[in-house]
């Protein structure tokens, strides 16, 4: 198990989650990212996704606020879908995976970078062990 977080990271909308929420995993993610170990990036995707999952825990109010709070810390860069889409379609096509973790996929490929993940969920996994992925591809839960 690594003990540090660093590099180029796509983070998935589950490891901006646990930012959001500092959870231990999320604490080591946000002080990689203040240390300047990580240069982070996103989708428009995981964004929504990140703000629907809010609002539906906190209320629209709130997930607003930390959203954009999240958003002005100018430590994730968000990037558009359009020219991912793609490579995120094949990886839809060939891989039973969410829609928003083959975005994630496609951003790391065209950034030339890791895909983060908070945990293992089965269906990645699933799918990393019946075919490799072209992108590698780290889970936050093994940073604690």
């Amino acid at each position: 198990m690594k003990r540090d977080l660093s590099g180029r990271l796509a983070l998935d909308t589950s490891a901006l989650i646990e930012l959001t929420f500092l959870t231990p995993a999320g604490f080591k993610l946000k002080e990689a990212l203040k240390d300047g170990l990580v240069e982070a990036y996103t989708t428009e995707l995981s964004i929504a996704e990140l703000r629907y999952i809010l609002c539906r825990r906190l209320g629209l109010t709130e997930s607003n606020g930390k959203a954009n709070k999240l958003l002005a810390s100018r430590y994730i860069s968000v990037e558009d879908t359009h020219p991912l889409i793609n490579d995120a379609s094949r990886y839809k096509c060939e891989r039973a995976i969410s829609l928003a973790d083959c975005f994630c996929l496609a951003l790391a490929r065209k950034s030339f970078c890791r895909a983060l993940f908070a945990k293992k969920e089965k269906d990645l996994v699933r799918e990393m062990q019946r075919k490799p992925f072209d992108v590698e591809i780290l889970f936050l839960e093994d940073y604690k």
